[in-house]
């Protein structure tokens, strides 16, 4: 059963890992004022503005709250303190777009971003080099220079409205083909997909069906098609029908 223990009773075991535990929490927020800092350091000169290419999430001050630290060894029941410790309270994230077609929406996407610092040895010294990773934007192979990920925010941002547009005039195609098809097909039941290019479905009362895809020119063409009807055909139907069929002119 968890407890809060008075000051008063703590082991000398208990006052050592608590004092152990305040150590790591303020190296933790030391760590990530510092990292804030460095951060928005190398985005100014880089060029990056906050609200365009980056957020800040929380306010760069300091403040105090209560925070529990469990100080009991692993054989004893559990006993928590409540401390009031020191708190950096802001980060840094970066902003980018994204257009999702299942849902046809442009998203304003918010995530976080490491750093690393990297040193080089070039003409009898080292010199240090701030690199930015985020998996969105980047990948997980590399990191980048701030110059690079501001390029890469930019270009998520052309290309999702690049990608949007796109889907809006391919589905304004398909509304476009599909009305047409209604008009001159009413009981056939229509569909469409756009996983892998344009498709429109005509399926019929029969159960025949075609697949009509959309080309780079604007013209749609049968993809695939099933008859029902031919399918019902016997093999000595089928040939009857072949054979009736006028001959295939030489060109």
């Amino acid at each position: 059963m968890t407890k809060v223990q008075l000051e008063l009773f703590r082991t000398k075991e208990q006052e050592e890992r608590l004092a152990y535990k305040l150590e790591s929490h303020k190296k933790g927020q030391l760590k990530r004022e510092k990292d804030f800092n460095t951060i928005q350091g190398e985005f100014d000169r880089a060029g990056m503005i906050e609200d365009l290419h980056y957020k800040i999430e929380g306010k760069p001050t300091w403040s105090s709250k209560s925070k529990e630290f469990k100080i009991s060894g692993w054989k004893e029941p559990d006993v928590i303190e409540n401390v009031d410790v020191e708190f950096f309270d802001a980060v840094i994230k970066v902003k980018y777009d994204r257009y999702y077609s299942h849902d046809k929406k442009l998203h304003h996407c918010v995530s976080t971003v490491s750093h690393e610092k990297k040193s080089n040895w070039k003409n009898g010294s080292y010199t240090d080099t701030i690199l930015f990773g985020n998996h969105s934007l980047i990948g997980s192979y590399r990191n980048v220079k701030a110059e690079t990920l501001k390029q890469k925010i930019e270009d998520s941002v052309k290309i999702a409205k690049r990608q949007k547009e796109s889907d809006s005039a391919q589905m304004k195609a398909i509304n476009k083909k599909m009305k047409e098809l209604q008009t001159k097909y009413p009981d056939a039941d229509l569909s469409y997909d756009t996983w892998r290019g344009t498709k429109i479905t005509v399926t019929f009362k029969s159960g025949s069906y075609i697949d009509l895809e959309q080309y780079y020119n604007g013209n749609w063409n049968e993809r695939k098609s099933y008859d029902a009807a031919f399918r019902q055909l016997s093999v000595e139907e089928k040939m009857d029908m072949f054979n009736k069929q006028e001959a295939k002119k030489s060109k």
